[in-house]
C-alpha cells in the first residue's frame, strides 16, 4: 500500500456523485462503512440490502431523525447489516457523510444519501484511496460507534489495568473456592459485559492461554498410551466385549485421570520454570513486534508526508497554469475577438445608412453604349447574311443556271442579304431577322444562368452555322464551276470559310455579351432596389460574422470558467492536504500511543494470566482441558475394539464398536450435563 499510488478525484455533478457511490458499493467485496446524516435513496438503500445477502459486511451510522424513518432500516438488519441511529455524537449532531468501501476507497464531502441530494441540491465529494484518508475515517468511523455505544450502555467508566489487578487480588483472597473460580479465571469467564477489553487484546490473551494449557497438558496429563490401551484391550476380554460394563470402567479411567492431574512438587517446579520461560519470551516477543511496528509507523508517516508534499507542490504548479491561460485569455484572445466585433459592427451602421445614388460616368458609359450598338448591328448583319445565304443561296444559283445566266462565286458574307430577302416577300425578310435572335439569345444567356453554359452555348450555335454556311459556299462554287468536288462532311476541316464564319460570329457573340454585361452594370448600380437587396444581402453576412465572433467569446469566457473551477479545486485538495499534513505529527504519536498502549496491555496479560496460572499450579488447581480426558478415554476404546475385532466376525465386531461408542458418548454427555466432572476440567 505504501507503493501504491495515490488516486483521488473530486466531483461535483449529482448524479455522477450518484453514479460514483454506486460504482463503489457494487464492487466492494469484504466490508462497506456508511456514515450520514440523512439517508433517504431508496436505490442506495436496496444495493446496501443486496450487498448485505451476498455475505459482504454493512455497517451503517444514520442521525436519528424523521427523515431517517421513511425507510425500513430493519430490513437492512434482518440480512445481516448493522445500523446505529445516533442524535449525537459528542457536542452536536451527527453530520457525517462518508463511505469506506474494503477498507481502500474512500468518498466524503457535502453529499447526503437522500432523494433530494441526488436531484436537486449542488453537492460535491472526493474519491480517493489515500490510505492516510482511509484510516483517518474508518477510525472516525468507529469513534463514532464507540461514542453512541458507550451513550446508550451504563455510563460507568471500566479501566482494564486496575480491573485485572483488582481480579487478581480477588484472587489470592478467595483460596481458589469455586465460586471464586468462576469469576477470576481467564479461561472460565462468563460475564463479557463487565469486562470491555479491545478485541486485539481478547485475541492475544486467549492465544496465550492456550500456550500456558498446551504447556500444562504436556507435562501434567502424559500418560502411557500403550498401557491403557492394552487395559481396555484386558477390559473387554474380560467381558468378552460387553458394553455394558463399559461405565464401570470408565468411571475408573476418569478417577486414574483425576489422581495423576494432582502434581506433586517436582512437576510443579518444573511447571513454574517453564512458564516463567514462556512468559519472557512472550514479553521479548511482544517488545520486538512494537519496535518492528513503531518503524513501519514511522516510515509510514514520513511517505504520507512526501507524498502530500508533492501533492501539494503538483496543485501549486496546476493552479499558475491555469492562471496563466485565464490571463492569456482575457488580455489577449478576448480583446482580439471584441476588436474584431468592434469593427464588424462599425460596418453595419455604414451600410444600414440610406443608399446614395452612385454619380453617371459618362466618360465610360457612352463608349460602351457605343460598342454595344455596333456590335449589336454587326451581330444582326453577319446572323441575317449567313441566314439568307443557308436558306436562298443555292437556290439561287440553280435559277440562275437554269436561266443561262452565270453563276456568281458565292462568300461567307452576302452584303445584298437583307435587300434580296425583301424581294422574296415579307415572310423571308422576317424569319432572316429571327434567325438573328437565336445566337443572339445565347449571348444573353449568361445573365440568367452560369456564364460557361451561356458560352458553351454560342460556340455550338455557332459551329452549326459555320458548317451550314461553309456547305452552302462550296455547293454554290460547285454549281458554278468554280470547284470540281462535290461537298463531303470531311471536307469541313480542311475548308477554310467554316472557320471565317466561326471565328467571325462567335467573337462578335462573345465581345456582345462581355460589353452588354457591363453596360447593364451601370444602370443596375444605379437602380436603388437592387442595391437594397445587395445591402441586405452584405448586412446578413456581417451579422452573421459578429455571432459566430460572439460565440468565440462565450467560448473562452467558459474556458476562463473551467480553469478557475480546476483552480478552486486545487486549492480546495491543497487545504485538505494541509490539514492533513497538520495533523500527520498528531496522528503519528497518536498511533505510537496506540501501539505503546497495546503492547503494555498485552505484556500486561502476559504478567496477570501468568501469575494467575502460577497461583493454580501452587494451589493444585490446573485447568486441564475436557480434551485430555477425553483422549484418554479413546484410547482405552481403541483397546477394547481391538479384543472385538480379533474376537468376532467383522459384522459383528462393528455391531458392538458402535454399541460401545453409543455407551461412551452417553457417560460423557452425562458428565458434562450434569456437571459431575472435577471443577479443574475445562469443558
Amino acid at each position: 500500500m505504501l507503493n501504491e499510488a495515490i488516486e483521488q478525484q473530486v466531483i461535483h455533478n449529482n448524479l455522477e456523485i450518484f453514479e460514483r457511490i454506486e460504482k463503489e458499493i457494487r464492487v466492494a467485496s469484504s466490508e462497506i462503512l456508511v456514515a450520514a446524516a440523512w439517508f433517504t435513496d431508496n436505490d442506495l438503500f436496496t444495493l446496501l440490502g443486496a450487498k448485505a445477502d451476498q455475505g459482504v459486511k454493512v455497517e451503517v451510522i444514520v442521525a436519528d431523525n424523521k427523515e431517517n424513518e421513511k425507510l425500513d432500516f430493519q430490513e437492512l438488519i434482518r440480512k445481516g447489516a448493522t445500523v446505529l441511529k445516533v442524535k449525537n455524537v459528542g457536542y452536536g449532531m451527527m453530520h457525517q457523510k462518508f463511505c469506506v468501501t474494503d477498507r481502500k476507497i474512500a468518498l466524503h464531502g457535502s453529499y447526503n444519501w437522500s432523494v433530494n441530494a441526488k436531484k436537486n441540491n449542488h453537492e460535491s465529494i472526493i474519491a480517493t484511496n489515500h490510505k492516510g484518508t482511509v484510516d483517518s475515517l474508518v477510525s472516525n468511523f468507529l469513534d463514532i460507534k464507540q461514542k453512541a455505544n458507550e451513550m446508550k450502555a451504563e455510563p460507568e467508566k471500566r479501566n482494564i489495568k486496575s480491573l485485572l489487578t483488582s481480579i487478581f487480588a480477588k484472587k489470592k483472597d478467595s483460596a481458589f473456592d469455586d465460586t471464586a473460580e468462576e469469576t477470576i479465571s481467564p479461561s472460565f469467564s462468563h460475564k463479557p459485559a463487565e469486562v470491555q477489553v479491545e478485541k486485539v487484546s481478547q485475541d492475544f490473551r486467549t492465544e496465550y492461554e492456550k500456550v500456558l494449557d498446551s504447556m500444562i497438558a504436556a507435562e501434567v496429563s502424559n500418560f502411557d498410551r500403550g498401557l491403557l490401551r492394552q487395559q481396555g484391550y484386558d477390559r473387554a476380554k474380560a467381558n468378552n466385549g460387553d458394553a455394558q460394563v463399559l461405565t464401570k470402567a470408565l468411571d475408573s479411567v476418569y478417577s486414574v485421570f483425576i489422581n495423576e492431574i494432582n502434581v506433586v512438587e517436582d512437576k510443579k517446579n518444573r511447571l513454574i520454570t517453564k512458564i516463567e520461560e514462556q512468559k519472557t519470551k512472550s514479553i521479548i516477543a511482544q517488545k520486538e513486534t512494537l519496535e518492528l511496528q513503531l518503524n513501519t509507523i514511522e516510515e509510514e508517516c514520513e511517505i504520507s508526508k512526501e507524498n502530500l508534499t508533492t501533492k501539494i507542490a503538483n496543485l501549486n504548479s496546476q493552479i499558475t497554469i491555469n492562471d496563466k491561460e485565464v490571463e492569456g485569455i482575457k488580455k489577449i484572445k478576448i480583446p482580439a475577438v471584441e476588436e474584431l466585433i468592434r469593427g464588424l459592427e462599425e460596418k453595419v451602421k455604414i451600410a444600414e445608412r440610406e443608399f446614395i445614388k452612385p454619380a453617371l460616368r459618362l466618360f465610360e458609359l457612352i463608349p460602351v453604349a457605343i460598342l454595344t450598338a455596333g456590335l449589336l448591328l454587326y451581330i444582326i448583319m453577319f446572323y441575317s447574311s449567313a441566314a439568307y445565304i443557308l436558306l436562298f443561296s443555292e437556290l439561287d444559283a440553280k435559277l440562275q443556271e437554269m436561266s443561262g445566266s452565270p453563276i456568281e462565286p458565292a462568300e461567307v458574307f452576302n452584303p445584298e442579304a437583307i435587300s434580296n430577302a425583301l424581294g422574296k416577300g415579307w415572310s423571308a425578310t422576317f424569319f432572316i431577322f429571327l434567325f438573328v435572335f437565336l445566337p443572339l439569345a445565347f449571348a444573353l444567356a449568361g445573365r440568367f444562368t452560369q456564364k460557361w453554359k451561356s458560352i458553351v452555348g454560342m460556340v455550338l450555335i455557332d459551329i452549326a452555322i459555320a458548317y451550314k454556311v461553309a456547305q452552302s459556299v462550296h455547293t454554290v462554287n460547285y454549281l458554278g464551276g468554280n470547284v470540281d468536288v462535290k461537298w463531303e462532311p470531311l471536307m469541313v476541316f480542311k475548308d477554310v470559310n467554316f472557320y471565317l464564319v466561326f471565328v467571325l460570329g462567335a467573337g462578335g457573340l462573345i465581345f456582345f455579351s462581355y460589353v452588354f454585361d457591363k453596360l447593364m452594370s451601370y444602370f443596375e448600380e444605379r437602380n436603388p432596389n437592387m442595391n437594397f437587396i445587395k445591402n441586405q444581402v452584405y448586412l446578413n453576412q456581417l451579422k452573421d460574422e459578429i455571432q459566430g465572433h460572439n460565440v468565440t467569446v462565450t467560448s473562452l469566457k467558459e474556458e476562463i470558467e473551467g480553469f478557475e473551477k480546476s483552480s478552486i479545486q486545487c486549492r480546495t485538495e491543497i487545504l485538505i492536504c494541509e490539514a492533513e499534513l497538520d495533523m500527520l505529527p498528531s496522528k503519528r504519536l497518536g498511533l505510537i500511543e496506540k501501539k505503546k498502549t497495546e503492547s503494555a496491555i498485552k505484556i500486561q496479560h502476559i504478567d496477570i494470566t501468568t501469575d494467575i496460572y502460577k497461583s493454580h499450579i501452587e494451589n493444585d488447581n490446573l485447568p486441564i482441558s475436557v480434551d485430555s480426558m477425553k483422549d484418554r478415554i479413546n484410547v482405552f476404546l481403541e483397546g477394547w475394539n481391538d479384543f472385538l475385532h480379533d474376537e468376532y466376525a467383522v459384522a459383528k465386531a462393528i455391531e458392538k464398536s458402535s454399541l460401545a461408542a453409543q455407551v461412551i458418548s452417553d457417560w460423557q454427555e452425562q458428565k458434562l450435563n450434569n456437571n459431575t466432572l472435577d471443577r479443574r476440567i475445562k469443558a
